[in-house]
């Protein structure tokens, strides 16, 4: 046999073997693939628990009901996207991320929009948070619950949607005032903020004291000046007076009895 017909056998072998290792690794890799598939379409893989993380208003009970979630159902026959548009339609949910587990868990983990104040109209009360989004409507209100609003006329309201108000300026500023008034000691001193007056915005305390702010323009000085104030008639032990603020640079306390309007 001539050296050119060696080469020729060798190589014809040489892709031979190359086959053949390319037939086990494609065979290999369709056991594998195979295997796999079985594996996630076996019972192994239908949903047994389904962890909530991040709730404190909101009950695991409301967010599986509306998440349509069943257990014993394979977690891959699941879309989450769909899964994540229906939790988030309750008003409590600002975000949701959801992610499976292997082999039996879907995560949910959410961020509530938390109740920042209340808006009491024609007898209900309204819990709104910081966006002014209606979480919850109710007959009544514990009255350390969260800051009153009152004198609001309204468009429209709708459980899950903002607030649309007539006087949606004043609304706007009162929830600056109120960040504002959460940032210092005062928070806990409101009991009522009143917007009825297109120019002058009123806060009521606890103590019966009334703020006169105007337009109150200006919710960072107002705010941080009134929480002097009020720390300062506390500590002086005076109540239900009243104390002006429309005039900037100018604050007057003066007791009830010789209110101006």
């Amino acid at each position: 046999m001539s050296t050119k017909e060696k080469g020729y056998f060798k190589s014809r072998k040489r892709i031979r073997k190359i086959k053949m290792r390319i037939s086990s690794l494609l065979f290999a890799l369709m056991f594998i693939f195979w295997g796999m598939y079985y594996l996630l379409q076996s019972d192994l893989m239908n949903l047994k628990n389904i962890e909530l993380e991040g709730n404190s208003y909101v009950n695991k009970s409301e967010i599986v009901n509306i998440s349509n979630l069943v257990i014993n159902r394979n977690i891959f026959k699941y879309n989450l996207k769909e899964i994540k548009q229906n939790i988030i339609s309750h008003p409590y949910v600002k975000e949701v991320s959801i992610h499976r587990k292997l082999p039996n868990t879907i995560v949910i983990q959410i961020k509530e929009r938390e109740e920042y104040a209340i808006i009491l109209y024609m007898g209900s009360y309204i819990y709104v948070d910081e966006e002014n989004m209606v979480l919850r409507v109710s007959d009544g209100y514990m009255a350390d619950d969260k800051i009153l609003i009152t004198g609001i006329d309204f468009k429209s309201f709708k459980v899950g949607e903002k607030v649309e108000a007539i006087n949606n300026d004043n609304l706007n500023l009162v929830m600056d005032l109120l960040k504002v008034a959460n940032m210092t000691t005062i928070y806990g001193m409101i009991s009522e903020i009143n917007i009825s007056e297109k120019n002058n915005i009123r806060i009521i305390t606890f103590d019966g004291s009334e703020v006169l702010l105007g337009e109150a323009k200006n919710p960072t000085y107002l705010m941080v000046a009134l929480d002097e104030i009020l720390i300062n008639l506390y500590t002086k032990n005076i109540k239900n007076v009243i104390i002006d603020m429309r005039y900037e640079g100018h604050i007057s306390v003066k007791g009830k009895d010789t209110r101006e309007d």
